[in-house]
């Protein structure tokens, strides 16, 4: 027995040493010489410095491991490896590992130019070239799926290398680490379905660029870790827990046999930060803080993705670079319940329960030149404008259905300057309140807004209306209400449009706009109240208004202004402005105050129609609405002791020539007739049926003509209408009209005008005067009669 027992431990002691020997001496050599056999068969350079292999401990060590490609680019460098199987698991038939560890692992991800064109990545080419030397597989041959399990899997010091000469991207990742524990492909009943385990991935601090969009984002420190489980039999989930700097992103997802996701992301304290560089500006944008906080469900199957849940963007403030205050900055953005759905059948939609922002501030700028700061930050170039036919025909084929129940504005500001101006205008909108409900870009619907908020110190807004979101420029019907706003706030408006300082007063603004496809129409009603005029700027190169004269004259007596100035226009027009609008008409009216009164207040206090007083043509007669007109007036400036009256008489030479020989012609054929004629009234064209009428007409033609052309045309034509016609015309053109008859017409015109005004007010015959005649074109009206109005 004890010779047996010898003769055993012998030859154990002599096959282990055999076995230790192989593993050392031969299999080292034989495993190089396969390895290099192999990647001269796939055409890659496969090499290590040095192999070591413990056979007991079924441990392997490698140094120095390379893969390089044809051209002696590098896809792998490996300093050191360590792979150590379990003897419990390799006896029972699985390969299973008790440790993997690589140190100094360097991968490089390249991609291959082809004839100047982007060719493959290499690792591609890799996986072709092993993927074409694969032995063939036998169809019918039994499936086997072997047990594969990772106790523990960990890369130290990697790094990792993306390059694409085509697009100029270059972007290596180094200080990377890798922790993968319990890693297997079975779950706990031991059924080969799937993968489970734990890991983790520290990637330190990250600097790259995006590709395409030449952005870079810069992370201090980012790591990844979770775990892998099988929930449900075809089932895979994952966790995944993701820190960037001081922020977390915890999310669970299910993947499905059927190729559906399913997943839960809860976002904690992520910061902006980082991300603001990839926002469409022209300038570089700052942040002073902003953090996301989120719980959303995602579900994706097919190509319907499915996205809900709550948003929260807290602490906001962006900063234009080279600015020292805030463009934009908020305390809290809310999204409450959202749900964005896209699909390729139904296109994209995104339905909000409430949008909601508190304590909003934007600072809204025009600079010197007249842009705006959002203008110099957003705007388009011209290059960015043309876009490729075919895009523009994909965009138009896609939708988008947008849908806010609510969207809230709480206690925000607004602080607007115009550097434009000089001096400067700057003016603050403050704890501004806003809503809008029903929200949505559906053709012809309109959303519901109310607004309000306080101005320039001790001034109030309120606005409601209705808003079409789907083209709100075109179609909107708004109501906007301004009170006991100070009128020096727009001071710098004033002296730059107008030429003047306001010292003091108050204004009220009760402005409505609406506009239905595209043509808009809008009143504005103007209160000013005690207003003081200051002193005039000097040196104003601009069009100095009246309005020392416009305030007087459009004072009543407890010193306040009411006018309402009406617009209207097309927003489609290339230069269309409602603000240009506005002023426009303003100005107008105040210029028209001086030199149109009639025309000017007439609009503005409902006395009349914007054309003026006008005469009838040749005639020194105003239609009975001109009378009135002309009788109110007087009761006007009655009221304004300091204001003075001239009147000009006014004459068309082209036209009241043939008008008052008409008007001369017509007289005298009605006067001797018999027919008698107010002298305030036009006259009326004969009527040539009426017997004494006929007889008229031959009395003024003998007068003016002559007895015998008269005679003479009483034989040759016959008697009719187209006899009297003729009689008439002729007498026309034998009435003379002379230059000086043109211009006592035009005195008459501004004498009548005068007895008009001081009808029921004689007092005023001291402050109307007669000014020097003057040629105008006549309108359709008739001929306009010019008035200026002074102030003594």
């Amino acid at each position: 027995m004890r010779t047996w027992l010898l003769r055993i431990t012998g030859g154990l002691l002599a096959l282990t040493f055999l076995f230790w020997c192989a593993a050392h001496l031969w299999v080292p050599s034989a495993i190089k010489s396969a390895v290099e056999t192999y990647g001269n068969k796939i055409g890659y350079q496969i090499t290590y410095r040095d192999l070591s292999i413990s056979s007991l401990r079924l441990r392997m060590e490698i140094d120095g491991l390379r893969l390089v490609n044809k051209q002696q680019g590098q896809l792998l460098d490996l300093k050191k490896s360590v792979v150590m199987l379990k003897w419990s698991h390799v006896i029972i038939g699985e390969l299973g590992f008790d440790e993997i560890l690589l140190d100094g692992l360097s991968i490089k991800l390249e991609k291959t130019a082809s004839k100047g064109a982007a060719g493959p990545w290499n690792w591609q080419e890799l996986i072709a070239a092993i993927t074409r030397n694969l032995p063939p597989v036998d169809s019918t041959a039994p499936k086997k799926d072997i047990k594969i399990s990772v106790d523990e899997f960990k890369v130290s010091n990697g790094s990792f290398e993306v390059s694409d000469p085509h697009t100029n991207l270059r972007e290596r990742f180094k200080s990377l680490s890798i922790e993968l524990r319990d890693i297997a492909n079975y779950d706990k009943r031991g059924d080969v379905n799937g993968v489970r385990g734990q890991y983790g991935l520290n990637l330190g601090a990250l600097s790259f660029t995006l590709p395409g969009l030449n952005k870079k984002i810069a992370l201090k420190h980012v790591a990844i870790k979770g775990a892998l489980d099988n929930p449900a039999p075809d089932t895979l989930g994952a966790q995944i827990d993701l820190e960037v700097d001081d922020g977390r992103i915890s999310s669970h997802w299910d993947f499905k046999a059927d190729k559906s996701i399913v997943g839960r992301v809860q976002i904690n304290n992520i910061s902006i930060a980082p991300f603001v560089t990839l926002l469409p500006v022209n300038k570089e944008l700052l942040t002073q803080g902003g953090a996301i906080q989120s719980v959303m469900d995602v579900s994706l199957k097919d190509d319907a993705l499915a996205i809900s849940g709550d948003l929260h963007l807290l602490g906001l403030d962006l900063l234009e670079q080279g600015q020292k205050q805030s463009l934009m900055k908020w305390n809290s953005g809310d999204v409450s319940r959202f749900v964005y759905q896209s699909s390729k059948r139904s296109g994209a939609s995104l339905s909000i329960e409430e949008l909601s922002v508190s304590q909003p501030v934007l600072q809204f700028e025009i600079d010197e030149k007249g842009f705006s700061n959002f203008r110099r930050l957003f705007s388009k170039q011209e290059s960015d404008l043309k876009l490729d036919p075919s895009v523009v025909e994909s965009k138009e084929k896609q939708s988008f259905a947008l849908d806010i129940k609510s969207l809230r504005l709480r206690d925000g500001e607004v602080q607007f300057s115009d550097l434009a101006m000089k001096p400067n205008f700057k003016v603050n909108l403050r704890k501004f309140n806003a809503r809008l409900t029903n929200v949505n870009n559906l053709p012809g619907h309109s959303s519901t807004m109310t607004l309000d908020g306080m101005l320039a110190r001790s001034g109030s807004i309120r606005g409601k209306g209705q808003i079409s979101f789907d083209d709100p420029r075109r179609n909107n019907d708004v109501t906007l209400n301004f009170k006991n706003v100070p009128l020096n706030a727009f001071n710098p408006a004033v002296m730059t449009f107008a030429g003047y300082q306001i010292a003091s007063g108050r204004i009220n603004l009760n402005l409505h706009y609406s506009a239905k496809d595209g043509d808009l129409k809008g009143s504005n009603q103007i209160i000013i109240k005690k207003i003081g005029l200051g002193e005039e700027v000097a040196d104003f190169r601009g069009k100095k208004l009246p309005l020392g004269l416009a305030i007087t004259l459009l004072e009543d007596s407890d010193d306040t202004i009411d006018v309402t100035i009406n617009i209207v226009g097309n927003v489609d027009s290339p230069e269309f402005s409602a603000g240009g609008l506005v002023w426009q008409a303003i100005s107008n009216v105040l210029t028209n105050v001086a030199t149109a009164p009639f025309r000017a207040l007439g609009a503005l206090l409902g006395m009349g129609a914007n054309e003026g007083v006008n005469a009838v043509l040749g005639e020194a007669v105003y239609l009975p609405p001109d009378q009135d007109r002309l009788e109110k007036f007087g009761d006007f400036l009655v009221q304004k002791p300091h204001a003075t009256l001239e009147l000009v008489g006014t004459y068309d030479p082209n036209v009241d020539k043939t008008a008052l020989a008409r008007a001369t012609a017509d007289l005298a054929i009605l006067k001797a007739a018999g027919i008698n004629i107010s002298p305030n009234d036009p006259i009326p064209t004969p009527d040539f049926s009426d017997p004494k009428v006929q007889s008229g007409l031959k009395s003024a033609y003998a007068q003016y003509v002559g007895r015998i052309k008269l005679g003479q045309r009483l034989i040759a034509l016959p008697d009719g209408v187209e006899r009297n016609e003729q009689l008439h015309a002729e007498l026309i053109a034998g009435i003379p009209v002379t230059e000086e008859d043109m211009k006592s017409l035009a005195k008459n015109r501004a004498k009548l005008a005068q007895s008009l005004m001081v009808k029921t007010n004689p007092g005023l015959n001291d402050r109307i005067s007669l000014g020097e005649v003057k040629t105008v074109s006549a309108a359709k009206e008739g001929v306009p009669l010019e008035v200026e109005v002074r102030i003594k």
